[in-house]
């Protein structure tokens, strides 16, 4: 039986896709969003720039891209850390604990921190953050909640409050001088916040 064309088609295409999205992953880490063109994405991945666009209409969708791999990587990082866990109170600890120190990789501090509020804004790094965090964490608060763990507060708040509070912990190691001791800092503070609400 011969092979389906199709196939060998979309083969060719899924690895275009991932030579431009490596390409521009190395390129924005080493240079920065706003230094690097579609150009130069397209002669490191070593395809045309057509080829390119067929993609990616524009350089913000290849960020995006980026983005979405680096943030579902740290991700697969987090939520396995997490999941060893039996306790709501361990799966958060160690999933921050997990989180904080993935930010400590210099490709997340310059994609996730530093360029992508400029690079995609507010509303699609949101988008892509509560699709890898949100739905887990809210499931679990929920659970804490539910078993008389956790005080019977607003669970989407909760949730949001948290995951904003890890971002700004992200900006503090990202921008730090000593981001090894921006992390142990952020580490102390969170499990000092993680205590109080599972006190009592």
């Amino acid at each position: 039986m011969s092979e389906d064309p199709r196939d060998g088609r979309e083969q060719r295409s899924e690895t275009t896709r991932a030579a431009l999205v490596a390409a521009a992953r190395s390129l924005f880490v080493e240079r920065g969003y706003t230094a690097v063109s579609t150009g130069d994405i397209a002669r490191v991945a070593a395809v045309t720039r057509n080829a390119l666009y067929y993609h990616f209409p524009t350089k913000e969708a290849v960020f995006r891209a980026v983005y979405e791999d680096v943030e579902g990587q740290l991700a697969q990082r987090v939520l396995p850390a997490a999941a060893a866990h039996n306790t709501i109170r361990g799966q958060l600890e160690a999933g921050i604990e997990e989180f904080l120190d993935g930010c400590l990789d210099p490709t997340v501090a310059r994609i996730s921190v530093l360029q992508a509020p400029a690079a995609l804004g507010f509303a699609q790094m949101r988008e892509i953050d509560n699709r890898n965090y949100l739905g887990t964490l809210r499931d679990g608060i929920r659970t804490a909640v539910d078993a008389g763990e956790l005080a019977d507060l607003p669970v989407d708040a909760l949730a949001s409050m948290l995951i904003g509070a890890l971002d700004e912990a992200a900006l503090l190691i990202a921008t730090a001088d000593d981001p090894a001791e921006a992390r142990r800092d952020a580490g102390a503070v969170a499990a000092a916040l993680v205590a109080g609400l599972f006190a009592g």
